[in-house]
């Protein structure tokens, strides 16, 4: 096997475990390490694919989530694996039924891209200064919403669909320096699926 799978095979097993110790003790205080949801992304400067299990804090306005990101050669042009902290504010919460919508989402992302390709300090096969930004760490400012639906017949509380605006560092410095460089995007979209446990 090798790390990608591996690494998706721990996060699936963690999220498996975490589950079943969130439902039965939702009625009582679950310990601080249960997740309280999981989520599923497609794209937006994590990877391909990212999914991982996250907390939520202050009456569901904040959330922290940890992800684990894979792309394939044939998409990104090297096979890479990522993990992300990220982390959200939801200003605004509008429950109607059982729906619920998040219309505002703002936060923050660091994420660390694993591999020999991928450095936090230039190495000496470069003059100083030839790259200004670390090719293996990507801190990201995020902005989007989400719509969700209570599903108790799937035994979670809510699943959600959301999407995001990703704005990784390089972006938004080139964006800065040469506006002209919005042709090539200041935002990628990321589009996901969220369980609230």
């Amino acid at each position: 096997m090798n790390r990608s799978g591996l690494a998706a095979g721990l996060l699936v097993v963690w999220l498996l475990l975490g589950l079943p110790a969130r439902a039965e003790s939702r009625a009582s205080e679950a310990p601080w390490y249960v997740p309280d949801h999981a989520s599923l992304q497609f794209a937006g400067s994590l990877g391909m694919l990212a999914a991982g299990p996250g907390w939520a804090f202050l009456d569901e306005q904040v959330d922290v989530q940890v992800l684990l990101g894979w792309a394939p050669r044939a998409v990104a042009g090297a096979d890479f694996v990522t993990l992300t902290l990220k982390a959200q504010w939801h200003p605004f919460h509008i429950a109607r039924g059982d729906w619920s919508i998040r219309p505002l989402t703002v936060g923050a992302a660091f994420s660390y891209t694993f591999g020999d390709r991928y450095f936090l300090t230039l190495p000496d096969r470069y003059e100083p200064g030839y790259y200004w930004f670390k090719t293996a760490l990507r801190p990201a400012l995020l902005l989007g919403g989400s719509v969700g639906h209570a599903m108790p017949e799937l035994g979670v509380s809510v699943l959600e669909g959301y999407y995001e605006l990703v704005a990784t560092d390089y972006r938004i410095v080139q964006f800065v320096q040469n506006p002209l460089t919005v042709n090539t995007g200041l935002f990628s979209l990321a589009l996901g699926a969220r369980l609230r446990f």
